[in-house]
């Protein structure tokens, strides 16, 4: 069977029954969101619909598990468990303004292809709503220290060889995206690249160390995914 993010989950749910993930992921978001000014939603939509605040200032949104969303709600916020790797009812086709989506392809292979997610997200939109994407360009950074790019290096890896044997293993995989989205009937695609920093490069001290941290708290959990993949895919060092 080829190697999944199953593999991921599984070890998050044994660490504390998600309570590092949950640690790693709320980590991830500041260091993201702090790269580009807070603003989530750049799509040019009435920001008294959507503020840009990612899940708890919008008023739905999609979660891969209920172990990450706040229980009760925030008011006027409704979370929903979803498969990426499955259609969406039917009852929510074409009925979204905005669909927004950060950094979970990775989680539909091998079963799905970055294609059928794109497709899939499009289905929700209404004929003049925006489909804003977030994933990662694993193209190493000349400036940076070798251990960043080796972390670089490691995703890459990862995404590449989840679709080993497809048309899809090859380097900076979410780097075709645009061409998908393109592919799927939008029109203004449009492609912004944004430098997220991590400890030292961010001045921000608190950032600084949510950056450390979930850098750090990830890769376990990466390394747990592609000790499942052929010897020659990783090595022991």
């Amino acid at each position: 069977m080829p190697a999944n993010m199953t593999a991921f989950m599984d070890k998050t749910k044994k660490d504390a029954n998600n309570a590092t993930e949950q640690v790693r992921l709320e980590d991830q978001h500041e260091t993201v969101v702090a790269s580009y000014g807070r603003e989530i939603v750049v799509c040019p939509i009435c920001p008294n619909r959507v503020s840009g605040f990612w899940a708890l200032h919008v008023p739905m949104a999609l979660t891969s598990s209920n172990h990450y969303t706040p229980k009760p709600p925030p008011k006027g916020t409704h979370f929903q468990d979803q498969s990426i790797k499955e259609p969406f009812p039917s009852e929510w086709q074409e009925t979204f303004e905005v669909v927004h989506q950060r950094l979970v392809m990775a989680a539909a292979a091998p079963k799905q292809t970055p294609g059928f997610i794109v497709q899939n997200l499009v289905k929700l939109l209404k004929p003049v709503g925006w489909l804003q994407l977030v994933e990662v360009i694993t193209t190493p950074v000349p400036e940076n220290p070798i251990p960043r790019n080796q972390h670089i290096d490691m995703l890459d890896s990862l995404y590449k060889n989840l679709y080993s044997g497809t048309k899809y293993a090859k380097s900076n995989l979410m780097a075709d995206l645009p061409w998908e989205m393109e592919k799927s009937g939008l029109r203004n695609v449009q492609q912004a690249e944004v430098l997220v920093k991590y400890g030292a490069a961010t001045e921000n001290l608190w950032i600084r160390e949510k950056s450390l941290r979930t850098a750090v708290a990830g890769v376990p959990n990466f390394l747990t995914v592609l000790k499942e993949m052929p010897g020659d895919v990783w090595k022991q060092e």
